[in-house]
């Protein structure tokens, strides 16, 4: 394979960060790298967060806190972490593209999948990265920015995961609710067997 073939386009990369449904119009294994990029930022971003949070609460702890909840706060708990974030894009990308194949007019591969809903998530991994500097401002500021980020994430998922299917608006609310259960059926799954 050659290099060119697994290249970014900067440019796009900066539409995607101005408007993540710029994603919308990626082509497919063409921009894949484009969708990988995204989403692992979006995961790098979450859990680069997960660590300064961690690192704010700590330093906030007494002395005698620390000896007794030391254990809560470990390079293991952000790495279960890390998996969390991972393993909930996963789950909720797989839940909304099977049932939108199911249910939409128009069936995607997952290399398309990935490329747009990927895409999508480029922007988030920058706001995650923004609500770990605020972080060491504010804890509380930080985890309602990432509350915030964490659920037009999810909106924006689920609105493009409509419009790529082409599901019909008649069939939108079974598709959503339908989608939100396989997630929390294969998320609740996943979590039981590695957590």
């Amino acid at each position: 394979m050659s290099r060119e073939r697994f290249s970014a386009n900067p440019r796009l990369l900066l539409a995607l960060l101005r408007n993540p449904s710029a994603a919308l119009a990626l082509r497919g294994a063409e921009d894949l790298p484009i969708g990988l990029i995204g989403a692992a930022a979006s995961v790098v971003g979450f859990y680069v967060w997960v660590l300064a949070v961690q690192n704010r609460v700590e330093h906030g702890l007494s002395f005698f806190s620390t000896l007794f909840m030391g254990g809560l706060f470990s390079a293991a708990l952000a790495f279960k972490l890390l998996l969390l974030g991972l393993l909930s894009l996963l789950c909720v990308t797989a839940s909304l593209s099977a049932v939108g194949n199911r249910l939409g007019r128009r069936k995607r591969s997952w290399i398309e999948i990935v490329t747009h809903q990927g895409g999508s998530q480029l922007m988030f991994g920058a706001g995650y990265l923004v609500s770990s500097v605020v972080a060491f401002l504010s804890v509380k500021l930080s985890l309602a920015l990432t509350g915030g980020l964490l659920l037009l994430s999810l909106l924006l998922l689920v609105i493009h995961a409509l419009e790529l299917h082409e599901v019909e608006r008649r069939d939108s609310f079974v598709a959503v609710t339908l989608s939100v259960a396989a997630y929390v059926v294969l998320f609740s799954l996943f979590w039981a067997l590695l957590f």
